[in-house]
């Protein structure tokens, strides 16, 4: 099946999301290179505790997502069953 617009637009917007978490770590990491040893352990605490908190948040909404896209399919697929035979093929023509 091939990819609609929205879900190249959806593809480049996670590629982009790659590179600038690529390009976070990098400044992160140059930040802990140049920070003064007493200032160290301090850093890398708050940075950890902030990573931790985003993947927990990054979590929750895939979750979010997958239960959206599991109740939209179930819907999708319930009201195309109880409709006549001729609207189901005029929507499988308009797509």
């Amino acid at each position: 099946m091939p990819l609609s617009s929205k879900d190249r637009q959806f593809l480049q917007t996670v590629e982009r999301l790659k590179l600038m978490l690529i390009i976070l770590a990098v400044a992160i990491f140059v930040f802990l290179l140049l920070s003064p040893p007493s200032e160290l352990q301090l850093a890398t605490s708050v940075i950890g505790v902030t990573l931790c908190g985003v993947f927990w948040l990054t979590q929750r909404l895939l979750s979010c997502i997958t239960i959206l896209d599991v109740e939209l399919s179930r819907l999708v697929t319930t009201v195309l069953k109880s409709l006549p035979e001729e609207q189901r093929q005029q929507i499988f023509r308009q797509r």
